[in-house]
């Protein structure tokens, strides 16, 4: 099993979500952006959180938009979006993916 992941930090999604909102009104503030790719040949299941690894150890995110359990079918791509502090973001020297049967994936920064 295999789950690549690419981060994209100051993504332009923020401005796409506040164009889609009505009468401009800022309701989303997503600057981090985590596509995440099923490079394998069954389905992963992963829930929409991931830790960030720190020096001091690591920090559970769970603000991640789509919410819930999202299915990645082999060869599929999904986006996942947060807001991101950019200091915090800098200090971090990865992050860590879950599915539902507690497999991990890891990127280093």
């Amino acid at each position: 099993m295999s789950l690549e992941i690419l981060a994209i930090m100051n993504s332009s999604a923020g401005e796409v979500f506040e164009f889609k909102t009505c009468c401009s009104l800022r309701v989303f503030d997503q600057n981090l952006e985590l596509q995440l790719k099923n490079a394998g040949t069954r389905p992963l299941v992963i829930p929409s959180y991931f830790d960030l690894v720190l020096a001091d150890g690591t920090h559970r995110i769970e603000t991640l938009m789509p919410h819930g359990p999202q299915t990645l079918r082999p060869g599929e791509v999904k986006a996942f979006y947060c807001y991101m502090d950019e200091g915090q973001w800098e200090k971090a020297s990865g992050v860590v993916f879950y599915d539902d049967e507690g497999n991990r994936y890891s990127k280093e920064r």
